[in-house]
Order: C-alpha cells, then structure tokens, then sequence
C-alpha cells in the first residue's frame, strides 16, 4: 500500500475524537463489569454465613454459575455481532448483568442466587466480542493495540476496585450485618454492595446511546482471489488452524495463570506472610491497580509498534516476549522469604499479565475478517473462561492437596505456575509463521 492509498483509507475511519469517546464509553461498561463479575469472591464470607450455603456452593456460585452459561451464550451473541448492531447488543449486555446483579442483592437462598450469577454471565457474554469487533472498525490499523489495550486496563481496574469496594463497604456495614432501608426493609451489608454495584450500568446504557455503531471494514468474501465460493468460518478456521489453535490456547494458559494468582494470592499472604484478610486485601487491590494500569497500556503501545514495523512477527511479538519474561518472575514469586521482595514479585506478575493480555485482542483482530471478529472474540473468551476460571484456582488447589502435601501452596504455585507459562510460550512460537500468513493474508 503506497502512503498515498493509505492516509485515504484511514481518512475514512471516523474522527479519532469520536472514536476515542467510543473507547471511553466500552471502557467504563468493562469497569463495572469486572466489578459485578468480582464482587463474590469479596463477599463469600458474609454471603456464605447468611444464606446457609456451603464452600463448595460457593465455589460454584463463583464459578461454574457464571462462566458455564457466558460460555454457553457467548458464541451464539458472538454471531449476533457479526450481523447485528453491535452498540445496541451492548446497551442490551449492560441492562442485562446491571439488573441481575440487583437480583444477586436480592437473592434468598443457593438457587435464586445461581440464577443472578448466571444472569449476569449472560449479560456480559455481550460486551468483548461486540466492544472489540466495534474498535477495529473505529480505529486504522496503527492505532487499535493501544485501543484495545484500554478495555483490557478496564479489566484490570474493575478487579482491582472490585477488592477496594468490597473492603470499603465492609467497613461501612459489615457483610452480615443489616441496617434498615426504605422500601426494602432489612438489608444485609453485602446486599447493599451488589445494588450499589448495579446502578451505575443504567446510568452506562444511557451513555452507549451517543456512541455510533461503526461501519464494517476488512471483510474477506472470498476464499482467495477470483474463487467464487464465499468465505465461511469453517472454511477460514481450516486455512489458518495452526494459528487459531496456537493462539487461543497459549492465551488460555495466560489466562489459567493469571486467574491461579488472583485466587490463590490472599490466601498466600494471610498462610506464609501472617497478614490479615482486611490489609492485604487492599493491599492486593492497590497493586493490580498500580502496575497492571501500565502494563496494560505498555503492552497495547508495544502491540502498535510492532505493528509497524516491516520485521517477521508484528502484534505477535508482544506475547512471545511477556511470556517470557513472565516464566522467571512467576518461579521467584513463591519462594521468596521476605514479605517485601514477595509483593515487589507480585507487582511485576500485576504488569506483565495485563501487558501480554493487552495484546491478545488487537492480535487475533489482524488476522481475523471482520465478518467473523464477533464470533472469534466469543471462542477466544470462552477458553479463556474454562482454562482461567474453571481450571486455574482448582490446578493449584488440587496441587496442594494432593502433589505437594509437605510443600502446601508455595510448592504448588512454585512448580505448576512456571510449568503453565512455559506451556503458552511454546504454542505461541509453534504459532508464530501461521500468524505471519494469516496476517499478510488479511486486506489493510
């Protein structure tokens, strides 16, 4: 593409104001949605207490009540955001988890409260493939990894408040503890956390309204040129099966990894460390927030310069390197004895897991046609689901009850963590010559 052809493409972008108060938008719906999704892991104590339900219900009110059913309905509203308007699929996502997180609030028993968990999966299986499918249509090619990288800093923001809200409103009126409200009566403090939690999504819904749904661009129709046979996601899933599976899986090993040290990190510090729940609960919220911000935004910029550069690997290369750099930092971070070296591990784990996360999604979008983005980001984000929530907090508990008895968790995490990691670091190089043919196939 000469310099010439390519300022008039990207001259046909919408204006980069407009586009960048888009990104701002989906970024906020990510925060709260983060929020929503986070708040039980907080809760579960006073939850558990007050609702007569076990730690196994719990774990599954957690978990499985959520991600089974964002699994179960991602790929279908994934299709969806390849036909329909994808900004009022979001302001249907948003309306949907914000209402059935007032429904978690509102919950009495182990079923009522399953049903609002596996509401407000439903609800946010709409908002990654739509928001990113959206931003590759509002930005040109060498803007979109720093793009993305916001939403996925989003993520990182709403788990990391997430922790300070849950602890905030603990202080304010303990989880078990009722006060009186008007219309509702009697209300147990962790109730009030989840309606204070919902609100803000309508408030979100209007605010999607003043953002435009942008036009489509990258389409494939063909399968190659002069071919009268349509392109389908069959058929390009087939051409390009090594890099798919290569990149989806290396990210599901990240993501296995990155949700392992979410779960097991609290109960790390109170065990070896002798710190409280309440301290190093904000703690741990003040450092996802501290070091995952900028390396969610390092990686999104690296992802752009990569982009641009005429070299072998583009996007790609980002994971390639924070991979690696995750593997060492990943087998200190058990093992040290000093409670101060272990949260400084902790802090460069926080940057370099957002850093290789920022820039998944603007790599699978430089390969992926935009006629099956919605559909890709639905697939890409229900193996991140199984792999990461399902698999990652249960491989280190099963280590530690049943591998490493005489070690416990830091023997775990020391031996299984590095293991995962060095896992994703191959199927990434294994990937690598398919993303280069994926990624010239694709028109600018």
């Amino acid at each position: 593409m000469t310099a010439q052809s390519g300022a008039a493409a990207e001259a046909a972008y919408p204006p980069i104001s407009k586009a960048w108060q888009a990104v701002g938008v989906l970024a906020i719906a990510t925060v709260f949605a983060f929020i929503d999704r986070h708040l039980l892991y907080i809760l579960s104590e006073p939850v558990r207490e007050t609702l007569g339900v076990t730690d196994t219900q719990i774990s599954l009110l957690q978990g499985m009540a959520f991600v089974v059913f964002y699994a179960l309905f991602g790929l279908p509203i994934g299709r969806l955001v390849d036909r329909r308007n994808r900004r009022n699929i979001v302001i249907a996502g948003v309306l949907a988890w914000s209402v059935m997180t007032l429904a978690c609030g509102m919950a009495t028993d182990f079923w009522t409260l399953f049903a609002a968990r596996a509401g407000v999966g439903i609800g946010e299986a709409c908002l990654a493939p739509a928001a990113f499918s959206m931003i590759a249509d509002y930005f040109p090619p060498r803007l979109r990894g720093r793009a993305m990288a916001c939403i996925v800093m989003s993520i990182t923001l709403g788990s990391g408040c997430s922790y300070l809200i849950g602890a905030g409103m603990a202080n304010l009126i303990p989880g078990a503890e009722q006060v009186d409200l008007p219309l509702l009566g009697a209300t147990y403090g962790w109730q009030l956390t989840f309606f204070a939690a919902a609100l803000p999504g309508f408030v979100i819904a209007l605010l999607l309204l003043f953002v435009d749904e942008p036009a489509r661009r990258e389409t494939v129709p063909h399968v190659a040129a002069g071919s009268s046979v349509a392109m389908t996601i069959w058929s390009y899933s087939r051409r390009h099966r090594t890099i798919l599976v290569c990149l989806m899986l290396g990210a599901g090993f990240v993501a296995l990894v990155s949700y392992a040290v979410v779960a097991w990190m609290t109960a790390l510090y109170v065990r070896y460390f002798g710190y409280s729940v309440a301290t190093i609960g904000t703690t741990l919220g003040l450092i996802n927030i501290i070091a995952g911000l900028p390396g969610g935004m390092v990686g999104g910029y690296l992802s752009d310069y990569f982009a641009t550069r005429s070299g072998r690997g583009g996007r790609y290369n980002v994971m390639v390197i924070g991979i690696a750099l995750g593997i060492p930092v990943l087998v200190l971070w058990p093992q040290v004895d000093s409670a101060i070296a272990s949260l400084v591990c902790l802090a460069a784990l926080m940057f370099i897991l957002p850093l290789i996360v920022a820039s998944i999604p603007s790599t699978l979008q430089a390969i992926v046609p935009n006629q099956f983005r919605g559909q890709m980001t639905a697939v890409l984000y229900l193996i991140n689901g199984a792999f990461g929530v399902a698999f990652g907090p249960l491989l280190i508990a099963l280590g530690t009850d049943y591998l490493f008895t005489e070690g416990g968790l830091r023997q775990s995490l020391l031996v299984l963590l590095p293991a995962m990691m060095a896992i994703a670091w191959l199927l990434i190089l294994v990937g690598r010559s398919g993303y280069e043919r994926a990624r010239l196939e694709l028109p600018e």
